[in-house]
Formats: C-alpha cells, structure tokens, sequence
C-alpha cells in the first residue's frame, strides 16, 4: 500500500450478541479499521475507532507525538481542520427485519454530521453525550458506506460565540479567541495549567447498531430508604415499546427471582416502578468503615417466553446524605453513610490522558486502585474533563471508593441561549441516568471554582465587562447551576446530593474556613509556607497542593537527551503554570536547605517537599475533626507528561507523595 493511500474498508458484520426479531436486541460493532482524511484532501488513511485525530495522524506519520519535545505547539493546526472518517460494512437481511434499527455512537468529538449511504441521518455537538439515529430507512442489504464529518470544535466556537455577541471569561483557554464556553467539550483540551492546548476530534467511543423488536429496556434508576430495620428499594426501569407488544419485567437480585410484573400498556417511552422491601442488612460502606457488599441485579423484559432486553448491575445497599445544617462553627459540609459521619479521605482525579481511547478503561481502573491502595475513601471527579466509564465506577463500587462527580463545567462562564440550555439537559439527564444507581456515587456538583472566580478573580474588570454584560452572565450562571441543574437531576434522583459549585467558600478569610468546602491555595498560589496549612483546615478541603517534576526517568520519554538538563528550554516547557518552578525552588531551599545542581537531583527534591506538603496538610485536616471532615488533595495523576500537583505520573509511577499519603490517611494514629 502506498503512503497517502488506505484500501476501501469492507468488513462483514458480526454481531457481539445472538438474536432475531424475536429473540431480542442485537448490537453489531462498528468499532474497529475506519479511515479518514482532512476536508479537501484526496489522500486516505487507516483509522482506529474509538480514536482521535491526533493518534491516527501519529500512527499515519503525518505529526509528530505532541508529548514529545515542544512537539505540541507544531500541531495546534490539527484542531483547527475539519475531518471525514468513513468506513463500508455489509449487513444480512435478518437485521432488517427487526422493526428498529438504530445507529448508535456512544460519543462524537465534537461537532459531527453523520451520513449513511450519502443521507443524513444525524448531527451531533456535545462529547458529553451518546447519539442515537434511526437508520433502518438508510440501510439497505449488503454493502453499506457510513460517514462522519467532523467540523473543526475552534472554528465552530468561534461561529457560536460571534453569534452570542460576547466573550465570555475562561482563564485556563490558551486560545486568543477564547472559544470553550460555547463548546460542550473537555476544558483540558483547550489548556490547563497542567497541560497543554490541544483541541481533538473523532469516533471516542464505542460505535454500533442497535436492531430491536416489541420492547427494550433503556436505564434504571435506584431509590432506596431505610426505616424500622427495613430497606424499600424502587427500580425505574425506562422501557421502549412498539405498539402492541406485549410482556412482563421480571427482576432478580442475586439469582433469586424477587418481581415479576406487567408495565402499563402503550407505545414509546414510559417508566416502570418497581418497589421492593428487604431487610436493613449486608449493607455497603466506604472503604475503611466496612465490608463493600454488593448484590448482582438483573432486571429482565420478557416477551412471549423470550427475553428480549436485559439491565444488568451490581448495586449496594447503602444510604448518603450531605449535611449542611448551620451549627456553631457556620455550615458545615459533612457526608453521612448509612447515617454515619465520614472523613473523606482523597483526591482530584483528571482524565488519564489527553487522548482518552488511548488510555482506555483499564487507566481508569487502574486509578481506582491505586487509590484503595492510597486508603483513599473519596474521589472527586474533575469538571474540566470528562464523566467516566462504567468501569470505572463499578471498580469504585468494588473498592469502596465514594464518587465526588462534578458536571462539566470548570472555570467559565455559559451563554444563556436556548440551545445551549437544551443540549446540556440532554447531557446531564442522560449522565444521570447512567450512573445514578451506583453505590458509590455520593455527590452531583454543578462546576469547579465557576462561583469563587466571578466574586473573587476580578474577572468584570480583566475581561472588560459592563454592568449589563455582568447582569447578564449572572442571571445565566445561575439559572443553570442554581435552578435547572438541581431540578433536572431531582427528578431522575430524588435523594439526589447536589452542591452548585465547588469551593463554596473563598479561602484567605475567616468565613471561608467557616462555611462548606474549601480550595486552599495560599501553598502555591501565594507562597504561604506548608505551615499555613494547619490555620486553614476549613470545613472540609476539597482542593490544595503543590507541585513536583515526575522523576527524571519519564521525562527522558519524551524530550531529547540535549535537553535533560536544568535550564533547558524543553523543561521549561513542561510546566504550564504561570508561576512557573520558582515555588519548588523556594520549598527546597526552605524545607531541604540545599540547591538542586542537576536535573535528576532538581526532580527528586521537588518530590521531597511535594512529600513533605502532603503530609503536613493532611495532618493538619485530620487533626481538625470534627470541624474539618474532608479532605481531597489536588491532584491524583497527570493527563501528560510534566509537572503538576500529581502524586501519580501520566506513565503511572508513584512520586514520593504517593507513599507519604498513603501513611497519613491510613487508619492508624496521626504520626507524631
């Protein structure tokens, strides 16, 4: 095959699961060896779906890897291209038979239209959502071709925020058009102080065909309440039903047939209740307060003897709760399990890699054990990424480990136009939906530091906002994060947890450390010493840090061995924070009393003091109970490699942090 050139991919498809249109839903993968091409070229290329753009243009030889060297400002022209990625399938008639046939993409990157044998079946404009097209009028027997047309997520931006008439603030866009509001994205594409600028697109997730006949089961939901030793659990069982069809919704818990019911006649979709009484027992717990027991559910739609859709989940038993009632101090911000206080023991997690496929589910996985290792009972998921797989919240109820999740939303302002409202319904509720029932999921939160920025960052005179523009992006922000945001998941999850932003308290003053959670950053940001630790404890931290190089070893990866050196433009590079190394550097003179002369001696003392700052902190949070009952250090692994307030590499080595924060949360006596 010559360079530039990708034979037309013809594959037969073979479906992961049996079935007919009466033996229930068949799903036929469309994963796999795709091709693209930029907009307006003639040349072709192999393609791996799920992908990005920027991993098949590396696998293609056509960029260079963006980690490597400053490679990642060679390749800012990527984002700003449009992209087509096509493959051709053949399907047999029996999958035309079933009365629908759905094409479904469990997530598009970002802006998409999809055709299907040259007719549009579908667009799509959020990365937080799945797109379901019918397309059984599109299919025809034998050979098929499918298209996706991704529209550069900058230029569309642009078009958007043009169309709103104002910019809006967004600190951590590197863009000088700063585009990201307007973009239902991953904010770390568009920079970070942790990683560097760059705008992805493609096929991210899993993609197929979904044929169904009569009915299906599309999610369930959980609500449970405990009272008088006694547990009501109710399932919400969302089903699809053709007209006419027929059935019974059957569940099981642990292989015991427990229901057995009929759902109200009727076409479309509609929710089935079912409610259960169990007894108050093998309840599940946090990791380090008790055994994490979970019972294997299964929640059957039977249709003339034949299942034809299945939901099946491991749930726990188990009730949290948020206290935030007033007491002497202020307003605390406490978690109760099974109406127990816990001290949330943690960290803020990011994605695992600016190319998400790339890493896949076991990186999630992955993290969630080194976090049990850790001790970690708590995890708060970042609102500048993106929400995680299934995996990896059934390996948090696996280990015990309480889910923090934040929407995503970090560090912005939003428009207030219909459509953007819209689409981020769709995103929240389907979210929702997805992982409501988990028993690790402790916490909906609207955005990371959206609140303390617009009161506390000077964001009206930086960003030259007028008094009507500020009347304006106020009323937007909490329209959503204040009113729609809570109203739409209560109706999903009505003992639902939901705090609008996170911090809710500014630090640097008295009633921040009296009132909700806390992001502490005099360490760092305003180069307190790690002792102004102990006098800022808060009610609970859900953020602090302080940052330190991966060893020597990681970073020989990915720059030129010219340049492993102090001084090195390429190691400048790496640290994306505007206060650049200078905090390190003082933290070493200050804690070790001596200079770094090489490289290698530079990065092993930063992990020192990160060590050193870690253990400082939590002691100081610990020793702070009750008043204190959390606390999240920012941050637990890295999207790329360089320095950042991980204690986790992005190759997966554990700094000395790691080993210092693993001593102090666990559950023996507070080191002396």
């Amino acid at each position: 095959m010559k360079c530039g050139t990708v034979a037309w991919l013809l594959f037969p498809l073979l479906a992961s699961c049996s079935g007919g249109p009466e033996g229930g839903e068949l799903w036929t993968s469309l994963s796999g060896e795709w091709r693209f091409q930029g907009s307006g070229s003639s040349a072709w290329y192999p393609a791996e779906v799920p992908g990005t753009v920027h991993t098949d243009l590396m696998a293609a030889h056509l960029i260079p890897d963006p980690y490597v060297d400053m490679n990642a400002d060679s390749v800012q022209w990527v984002g700003e291209r449009d992209w087509i990625y096509e493959r051709a399938f053949d399907i047999t008639p029996d999958i035309l038979d079933h009365e629908e046939v759905e094409l479904v993409f469990k997530g598009l990157d970002t802006f998409a239209e999809v055709r299907l044998n040259d007719s549009l079946v579908g667009v799509a404009d959020n990365m937080f959502r799945s797109w379901t097209f019918p397309v059984k009028g599109s299919l025809v027997a034998g050979r098929n071709r499918l298209r996706v047309t991704f529209r550069s997520a900058l230029k569309r931006g642009e078009e958007l925020l043009r169309a709103y008439g104002r910019s809006l603030p967004a600190d951590n866009d590197g863009g000088t058009v700063k585009v990201s509001p307007f973009v239902r994205k991953a904010g770390v594409h568009f920079g970070w102080d942790f990683a560097p600028r760059l705008v992805t697109c493609g096929i991210w997730q899993e993609v197929g065909l979904r044929a169904w006949s009569g009915s299906r089961i599309g999610s369930v939901r959980l609500a449970q309440r405990a009272a008088k030793g006694k547990r009501t659990l109710r399932f919400h069982v969302d089903l699809c039903s053709q007209p006419g069809a027929q059935g019974e919704v059957v569940l099981r818990i642990n292989g015991r047939e427990l229901s057995r019911s009929k759902p109200p006649d009727g076409s479309g979709w509609r929710t089935h209740d079912i409610e259960l009484i169990v007894p108050d027992t093998g309840l599940w717990w946090p990791l380090g307060s008790g055994e994490q027991r979970l019972q294997s559910c299964t929640i059957d739609l039977v249709l003339d003897g034949v299942v034809c859709s299945s939901w099946h989940d491991r749930i726990g038993l188990r009730t949290i709760a948020l206290n935030q009632k007033p007491d002497g101090l202020g307003k605390p911000f406490t978690f109760l399990v099974n109406g127990a206080p816990l001290f949330a023991k943690g960290a803020n997690l990011v994605p695992p890699d600016m190319f998400l496929p790339r890493a896949g589910d076991s990186a999630w996985v992955h993290l969630v054990n080194e976090m049990a290792t850790c001790h970690m009972n708590m995890v708060r998921v970042w609102g500048g990424g993106v929400y995680p797989p299934d995996a990896f919240f059934e390996a948090c109820d696996s280990a015990g480990i309480l889910v923090w999740q934040d929407l995503m939303f970090a560090n912005t302002m939003v428009p207030d136009d219909d459509a953007f409202m819209n689409n981020v319904r769709e995103e929240v509720e389907e979210q929702v939906k997805r992982l409501q029932h988990h028993a690790c999921l402790a916490l909906w939160c609207g955005n990371n530091e959206v609140d303390v920025a617009w009161h506390n960052w000077g964001w009206q005179r930086s960003y030259a906002i007028s008094p009507a523009d500020s009347s304006r992006m106020w009323k937007a922000y909490t329209g959503l994060f204040e009113q729609a945001l809570p109203q739409w998941i209560w109706v999903l999850d009505e003992y639902y947890r939901y705090t609008s932003t996170s911090p809710l308290s500014n630090w640097g003053n008295p009633t921040g450390l009296r009132n909700g959670d806390l992001h502490y950053w005099g360490v760092w940001h305003a180069d307190s010493t790690f002792a102004s630790f102990r006098g800022n404890t808060g009610r609970f931290v859900s953020e602090y840090g302080f940052q330190s190089y991966p060893d020597s070893s990681t970073l020989a990866h990915y720059i030129d061995p010219g340049q492993l050196h102090l001084g090195s433009p390429y190691i400048a590079y790496r640290q994306r924070s505007y206060r650049t190394d200078r905090p390190i550097t003082i933290a070493i003179r200050r804690e070790l009393g001596k200079e770094a002369r090489t490289l290698g001696e530079f990065c092993q003392a930063s992990q020192e003091v990160q060590a050193i700052a870690y253990r400082e902190a939590i002691i100081a949070h610990r020793a702070a109970r009750p008043a204190c009952m959390g606390t999240l250090l920012w941050q637990l692994n890295d999207v790329w490699p360089g320095p950042s307030w991980s204690i986790i590499d992005h190759d997966g080595r554990r700094k000395l942090a790691f080993g210092a924060v693993r001593e102090i949360y666990s559950d023996g006596d507070l080191p002396r």
